[in-house]
């Protein structure tokens, strides 16, 4: 990526106006609360009583359950009930209440079919629902009741005012008796669908600051000089922590990778925040003000907006945005109108570039630390060094600051699995990785140290591993007594969740009998029975190299290195498991969303995908001399605009100020033929598209490339549009870009065209990309979301914290989708769960945030 200190372009201005959704805004305007009272929450989930806005008032409540609740409850009594011990009864709820009165009587009658309309979205309908569900399978002796009896417990500890209290004496009662017929072991064999794959947790959940940011604010309201070590994981709110700190404090935001401020710019102009930005600053003539953040303004004479702002004028500013660069120039700028011990300096992801043994930045990220006057700093970060790696730093800062406290905030805030895959297509998790029972030992301690690593920890692969040790246990005595899951979650169901599974996994593995004697065994037993996570038609067979491709195309060589699937029956009907073939025999388990495939040579892969499509001779050389045509024409058209701007550009007498005659359509006749030719040859450039066969995901595609032909609705398809696709054959860029574009596929590389990188920035953040390819450095650059990722296998010297930045680009949404992690290189699964030898961030951040020279 990028990291060039340039200031905002015009496409990045406009980009920040643009709102962020409904939903988005809530979450703002939660963490702003959130910063007066870290325990405040939320929930869109409504009771009945919130809904029609009524006066809760006891008349009323029994009103509404005798009108609405009673007769539902007592068909599903009636009719599966019976035979039941379930300790509820419709006499439990009676008792004396003065009748209603009439105005409300009238009133609730008004409301009537509104209620009846949205039943869907009241959360005593959802109880009832889900209870008649349950006891419906109970009733037909299904297993499945369960699912329900763990959801009701769960959704039930949301806080949704005012749910009628007789619906929740019967929920409470059926509760009780599921419990009563529950083992724990029923519960934690089928988590991954109880948990991980259930529709109502998330929905129904409470919304509400996350345990790192109920920190973060509480300790800076302490007013003493303080370092802040704040590690999260990506996509739990730590960049728009910024904005609830600015309700007390004024914020010097400093981010290398610019989208990142400028996701938190947008995020803060929705809610009205008031933002400056200060990025590739000379001298604070350079920073600009955000319209909100104006003081002194020219209105425009016609409109009656702001016209000019006098950006020189700073008292309004909260959130001061800047790049590395410029730090300094917006520190002083902020000191001008705020005392220091007002100000804070919120520095996102400070390890960019500290995984290279030096980089042009190291000098500008030393200056800083060294002239830094702000007594208060975050270093917020998804992987930060340990407190004893960076020792050295601490002290530094306590000689700059007297009285200098250190904080560190560790969070592993998760409510997702994200499996990792090796190159094999199996999942990856401790007790696979390593045969001798000490070496996994040493693992599981740096996991237990390092928990925002039990993100990447298959659910289901857990509860595998839970039931072979729980069904091996009485003949073996694998474990000790109160390690069974009846005695380690107290037979208490709701003490099951995602994360107490995930620890009770690590308590299994420290804790066996005799591991040293028999992990052997039951490691060579569990890689024999494990499987992989998707499965394939065989791979196809390659029968020359792909290396040439790229020159291949963009000299017009009509050639093309073919790939061939030996079809006969016997193959097809055999799987193989899922590999790298994602354009083809794999396209169809890259489902949700996009797909973001990290690698150093980012051209080889785009053009081994190119020749992987199985795209037939003709059809391929059809397209390229299309694409061939496009350019002449497109090349044509360039030399004709260079044309009429040196006919038509003139130097005005006023100053500097130019006049371009092209723009004001002024122009001479010459020029006018000129364009003329232009338009024509405008029309002359063809829209280059590919059958939907040749397309990933598609329906014909899946026809063809998926196991038995069988169609997966969720297997993610591209949707660039005809617009855009023409808009990418007029660039004046590279034909194998223009290639795999048609394939939905973009890259993040360097092109010198503006415009396509600009394109590719929107395609990715409306997820209309199949794939996008990119180095490892775009990783600080995206907020984007994706659903599937590739670490490459020529990315072997990547640090394991880098390694860790690239994975947080994978489930950053709100919901929970199959997520998947694919290493290409199975040598770089152990280095990431075993502690390093020399951590290269560490010892960059000892170099650097040192004062002196």
């Amino acid at each position: 990526m990028d990291f060039t200190q340039n200031k905002l372009s015009k496409s990045e201005w406009e980009n920040i106006e643009v709102p962020i959704s409904e939903y988005e805004k809530k979450i703002v305007l939660l963490i702003i609360q959130g910063y007066n009272d870290v325990n405040i929450r939320f929930n869109e989930s409504q009771s009945l009583f919130s809904h029609i806005k009524i006066e809760k008032t006891p008349e009323i409540e029994y009103f509404l359950y005798k009108k609405y609740f009673d007769e539902e409850i007592s068909t599903i009594m009636k009719k599966y009930g019976k035979g039941l011990n379930i300790n509820f009864t419709a006499q439990q709820i009676s008792g004396e209440l003065r009748t209603l009165k009439s105005a409300d009587s009238i009133r609730l009658q008004n409301l009537d079919n509104h209620i009846k309309i949205n039943k869907t979205y009241i959360f005593e309908f959802l109880l009832l629902d889900l209870c008649k569900d349950m006891i419906k399978h109970i009733s037909k002796s299904k297993s499945r009741y369960a699912f329900y009896l763990y959801t009701l417990i769960q959704i039930k500890k949301s806080s949704i005012e005012n749910i009628n209290q007789y619906v929740v004496n019967f929920v409470d009662s059926l509760i009780e008796y599921g419990n009563s017929i529950t083992k724990t072991s029923e519960i934690i064999t089928n988590a991954y669908d109880f948990i991980e794959k259930n529709p109502y947790l998330l929905k129904h959940e409470d919304k509400m600051l996350f345990t790192h940011q109920k920190e973060l604010f509480t300790i800076c309201k302490n007013p003493s000089p303080k370092l802040i070590l704040y590690t999260a994981p990506t996509g739990t709110g730590k960049t728009l922590s910024p904005i609830g700190l600015s309700e007390n404090y004024r914020i010097i935001f400093v981010c290398v990778a610019r989208h990142i401020g400028l996701a938190l710019a947008k995020a803060a102009i929705s809610v009205e925040k008031k933002v400056a930005f200060a990025f590739g600053c000379e001298t604070a003539s350079d920073i600009r003000l955000h319209y909100f953040s104006a003081i002194n303004f020219t209105k425009h004479r016609k409109s009656g907006g702001i016209y000019k702002v006098d950006n020189s004028v700073g008292d309004n500013v909260e959130i001061m945005i800047c790049d590395v660069q410029s730090y300094l120039t917006a520190m002083y700028y902020m000191l001008a109108f705020n005392p220091a011990e007002n100000i804070i300096t919120y520095w996102d992801e400070p390890t960019i570039t500290m995984d290279y043994e030096s980089h042009p930045l190291h000098t500008i990220i030393k200056q800083n630390w060294m002239e830094n006057k702000i007594p208060t700093m975050v270093l917020s970060c998804a992987t930060l060094p340990k407190e004893d790696e960076i020792h050295s730093v601490f002290d530094d800062f306590r000689c700059k600051f007297d009285g200098a406290e250190i904080h560190t905030i560790n969070s592993y805030d998760c409510k997702k699995s994200i499996p990792i895959l090796n190159k094999d297509g199996f999942c990856v998790l401790p007790h696979y990785i390593f045969e001798k029972y000490n070496e996994m030992i040493k693992c599981i301690e740096y996991c237990k140290e390092n928990k925002t690593l039990l993100r990447y920890f298959d659910l289901r692969e857990i509860v595998r591993f839970i039931k072979y040790i729980c069904d091996n246990n009485e003949e073996e005595y694998l474990i000790d007594v109160k390690y069974s899951i009846d005695t380690y979650f107290d037979s208490n169901i709701s003490n099951i969740t995602m994360n107490s599974l995930k620890e009770y996994y690590l308590e299994l593995l420290l804790h066996m009998k005799d591991g040293i004697d028999k992990w052997t065994d039951i490691y060579k037993e569990i890689l024999h029975i494990r499987k992989a996570k998707y499965y394939s038609i065989p791979p196809l067979l390659k029968t020359s190299s792909v290396e040439n491709i790229k020159n291949k195309i963009d000299n017009g060589a009509l050639r093309r290195t073919n790939s061939v699937v030996i079809e006969t029956e016997k193959q097809f009907k055999k799987l193989t498991p899922s590999g790298i073939l994602i354009t083809t025999n794999d396209a169809h388990t890259l489902t949700d969303g996009p797909t973001i495939f990290l690698a150093e040579d980012v051209n080889k892969i785009g053009n081994f995908y190119i020749q992987q499509t199985n795209i037939p001779p003709t059809v391929f050389q059809s397209i390229l001399m299309k694409i061939t045509k496009n350019s002449e024409f497109i090349k044509r058209i360039e030399e004709l605009e260079g044309m009429i701007e040196v006919k038509e550009t003139k130097t005005a007498s006023l100053g500097d100020e130019k006049t371009n005659a092209k723009e004001s359509g002024r122009l001479c006749k010459e020029s006018q033929a000129w364009m003329e030719q232009i338009n024509k040859l405008r029309k002359e450039i063809k829209l280059v598209s590919l059958d939907a066969s040749y397309i990933p995901n598609t329906r014909p595609h899946q026809q063809c490339w998926a196991p038995n032909g069988e169609i997966n609705e969720t297997s993610f398809v591209s949707n660039i549009g005809e617009d855009v696709a023409k808009t990418i054959m007029e660039l004046n860029i590279e034909n194998h870009l223009k290639v795999l574009l048609l394939l939905g596929i973009g890259m993040f590389t360097d092109v010198k065209c503006v415009e396509y990188r600009e394109i590719m920035k929107k395609l990715a953040d409306e997820q209309r990309l199949f794939i996008i390819i990119a180095s490892t450095d775009y990783i600080y650059g995206t907020n984007y979301q994706f659903c599937h990722g590739f670490i490459g296998k020529d990315l072997t010297r990547m640090t394991q914290q880098k390694t860790l930045q690239a994975m947080g680009r994978i489930g950053r949404n709100n919901i929970q989708q199959d997520y998947t992690i694919r290493f290409r290189d199975d040598e770089m699964l152990k280095q990431l769960f075993c502690k390093e030898d020399d951590n290269l961030e560490a010892r960059n951040m000892c170099l650097l945030f040192n004062s002196d020279f």
